[in-house]
């Protein structure tokens, strides 16, 4: 029924969540696991980000949080193939934007079958599942949605 499944990770308790159920799904249905997260550059909060990230260098804000993305994913990616998905099910990708039309246009452009969000994310630091983003995802998308 759901050849391919996306969720939606940004670090937070209920992406986690969220990545979990996708995993089932995916067992369940021999689904494949697109994991994708999505970065925004705040200005606003780069000097408190230099604190939590310790001294590495990089050159823009948004190498910080592409990076930030970057380990997300690959955390997302260990997980799901700890709770039992095969390596050649489980893809994870970066995006850079606005959080909900990132989504939609990932999963129109990618076929995706259902997309799996937490109903809350990280707020301000990666401007991921913000307020209404998990609403104008379940609102706006072309195929089913499962906020967790």
């Amino acid at each position: 029924m759901f050849k391919k499944v996306l969720v939606g990770l940004d670090g937070s308790e209920l992406a986690y969540n969220a990545l979990e159920k996708a995993c089932e799904i995916c067992k369940n249905f021999n689904s494949e696991l697109n994991i994708v997260s999505v970065f925004r550059h705040h200005s606003f909060i780069e000097g408190s980000l230099s604190m939590v990230r310790g001294a590495v260098e990089y050159e823009t804000m948004d190498d910080v949080l592409g990076q930030y993305a970057k380990e997300i994913v690959e955390d997302g990616k260990k997980i799901a193939h700890n709770l039992g998905l095969k390596e050649e099910k489980i893809k994870g990708f970066i995006r850079s934007g606005q959080v909900a039309k990132q989504i939609l246009h990932f999963a129109k452009t990618n076929d995706i079958d259902l997309i799996v969000v937490g109903k809350q994310g990280q707020g301000d630091l990666t401007g991921y599942l913000l307020g209404g983003t998990s609403h104008k995802i379940s609102g706006l998308a072309k195929c089913p949605v499962l906020v967790v």
